[in-house]
C-alpha cells in the first residue's frame, strides 16, 4: 500500500498538459492495437495470404523511414502542437479509407492508405519524447515518458475488450453484425476523439534554438554529437530489426500453428497489456531504486527466454499443453520486454544530452520503421520460402541478445562518466 501512495505522488507531478497529449496518444494507440490485434487475422479470412500480408505491413514504414529523420532535424526549436494536431486526423481517416481498400481488394490505394497511416504515427512518435522532454519537470520526467510508453499497453486493454464485447454481445445491442471490419471502423472513429486533446496543448519553450532551413544541412554537420548518437541507436537498430520480424506477425503465428481465432488472441493480448501496464507503471520505482542497469538487463535477458521457449512450442505443437506454454511465455515476454522501453528512452536521452535529443527521436522513430519495413520484408520473403515461425523467432532472440549487450556497455560508460545510477530506498 505504501508502494502506491509513493507512485501516486509521483505521478501527480506529471503536467496537465502532458496528461492531455498522452491520453491523445491512448486513443491514437487504440486505433494502433486494434488493427494489431486482428487485422491480419481479418486479411487472412478474406483471400490475403502471408506474403501479401507482410508487404502491406512494409507499407506502413516506408513513410516512416523516409521522413522521420527530417522531420526530426526540422522540429528543432520548433512548435510541436501542429503535427500531434495533424497526426490525430491522420490516423483515424487513413484506416476508415485502408479497410475501404483491402475489402474491394483495391492493391494501389491500400498501400497507399498503409503508408499515410505509417507517417500519421510517425507524425505523433517523432515529436512525443521532445513534447515531454521539454515540458516535464526533471522530477516527474521518468514518470512522463512512463505514462507516455504506458499507453500502448492501455489501449491494447480496451482495443481487446472493445473485441471481444462487440464480437460476443454487440449484435444483442445493435443490428450489426460485429464482425472484425465493423469492430475495427468503430475504433477508427473513436481515435477521432484525439482531435480534441491536441488542441487543448500547451506549447512549451524548446530546449534547442530554432534554425532556418537553410541551415538545416550545416547544422547537421556540426551541431550535434555524433559519437554518442551512433552508441545510443545502434542497440536500438539491433532491437527493433528483431522486433519486426516478430511482434507484427504473432497472431499469424497462433492463428496458423493453433488455429487461435481473433477474439481469444485479442482476450489474451488485452490480459498481456494489463500486465504489462501495471508493470510500466513500476518503472520509475524499479529505475530509482535498482538503477539502468538491472532495470533494464535482467527484464530482458528473461523476455529473450520467454520468446524462445514460446517460439520452439511451434516444433511440439502436436504435444498436450504446447498452446498453454506458448500463450503464458508471450504473456510474459511482452511485460519484460516492453516495461524497459522508458528506462532505455531515458538513458538515452541523458547518455546524448539536450542539443541531441530532438534528433535522437527522430533517428528513433526512423530506425523502429526503417528496420520493421526491412524485417517485413525478410518475414515476407523467409516465409515465401516456408520457414517455420520458429526459426524466424529464434533470429529476433539473437538479435535482442546482442542489442542488450550494447545497452550494458553503455551503461557502463554512463556511469563511469557520473551518470546519476545511484540507489535509493
Amino acid at each position: 500500500m505504501l508502494l502506491f501512495n509513493r507512485l501516486f505522488k509521483t505521478y501527480a507531478r506529471v503536467p496537465h498538459s502532458i496528461l492531455n497529449l498522452v491520453t491523445g496518444i491512448f486513443l491514437l494507440d487504440l486505433v494502433n492495437s486494434g488493427f494489431m490485434l486482428i487485422l491480419n487475422i481479418y486479411l487472412k479470412k478474406i483471400g490475403y495470404d502471408d506474403v501479401h500480408i507482410a508487404s502491406y505491413t512494409a507499407y506502413r514504414f516506408l513513410g516512416v523511414l523516409l521522413l522521420a529523420f527530417p522531420l526530426g532535424i526540422y522540429i528543432k526549436g520548433k512548435s510541436l502542437k501542429p503535427y500531434f494536431i495533424a497526426s490525430a486526423l491522420i490516423v483515424p481517416f487513413s484506416s476508415l479509407v485502408m479497410l475501404y481498400a483491402v475489402d474491394a481488394h483495391f492493391e494501389l490505394l491500400t498501400k497507399v492508405s498503409f503508408f499515410i497511416w505509417g507517417i500519421g504515427f510517425m507524425l505523433l512518435q517523432v515529436c512525443a519524447l521532445p513534447y515531454i522532454m521539454r515540458t516535464a519537470p526533471e522530477d516527474a520526467l521518468t514518470e512522463s515518458i512512463t505514462l507516455n510508453f504506458s499507453m500502448w499497453s492501455l489501449s491494447t486493454v480496451i482495443a481487446g475488450i472493445f473485441i471481444a464485447v462487440l464480437t460476443k454481445w454487440g449484435s444483442l445491442v445493435t443490428n450489426i453484425s460485429w464482425t472484425e471490419r465493423e469492430i475495427l471502423i468503430f475504433i477508427a472513429c473513436v481515435g477521432l476523439l484525439a482531435t480534441l486533446l491536441m488542441l487543448r496543448l500547451e506549447e512549451s519553450t524548446p530546449r534547442s534554438p530554432s534554425i532556418t532551413l537553410r541551415n538545416h544541412f550545416k547544422d547537421l554537420a556540426t551541431g550535434y554529437d555524433w559519437r554518442p548518437i551512433l552508441k545510443v541507436i545502434t542497440p536500438t537498430l539491433l532491437i527493433a530489426v528483431g522486433a519486426g520480424l516478430t511482434i507484427p506477425f504473432v497472431n499469424l503465428f497462433f492463428f496458423s500453428v493453433f488455429g487461435m481465432s481473433s477474439t481469444q488472441f485479442s482476450l489474451i493480448g488485452s490480459i498481456t497489456a494489463v500486465i504489462l501496464f501495471f508493470t510500466a507503471l513500476l518503472v520509475p520505482y524499479l529505475r530509482r531504486r535498482f538503477g539502468f542497469k538491472v532495470t533494464i538487463i535482467v527484464s530482458q535477458g528473461f523476455a529473450i527466454l520467454f520468446l524462445v521457449i514460446m517460439s520452439m512450442t511451434e516444433v511440439y505443437a502436436t504435444l498436450p499443453g504446447m498452446l498453454a506454454i506458448a500463450v503464458a511465455c508471450y504473456m510474459f515476454r511482452q511485460p519484460l520486454m516492453n516495461m524497459a522501453g522508458p528506462i532505455t528512452s531515458e538513458l538515452s536521452m541523458k547518455y546524448v544530452g539536450k542539443r541531441n535529443q530532438e534528433l535522437i527521436s527522430a533517428l528513433d522513430s526512423s530506425i523502429w520503421s526503417a528496420s520493421w519495413f526491412v524485417s517485413a520484408k525478410i518475414f515476407q520473403f523467409l516465409r515465401s520460402i516456408e520457414l517455420p515461425y520458429y526459426k524466424i523467432f529464434l533470429i529476433t532472440a539473437v538479435l535482442y541478445s546482442c542489442g542488450v549487450l550494447f545497452y550494458y556497455r553503455i551503461i557502463k560508460e554512463y556511469e563511469k562518466r557520473g551518470g546519476d545510477e545511484s540507489i535509493s530506498a
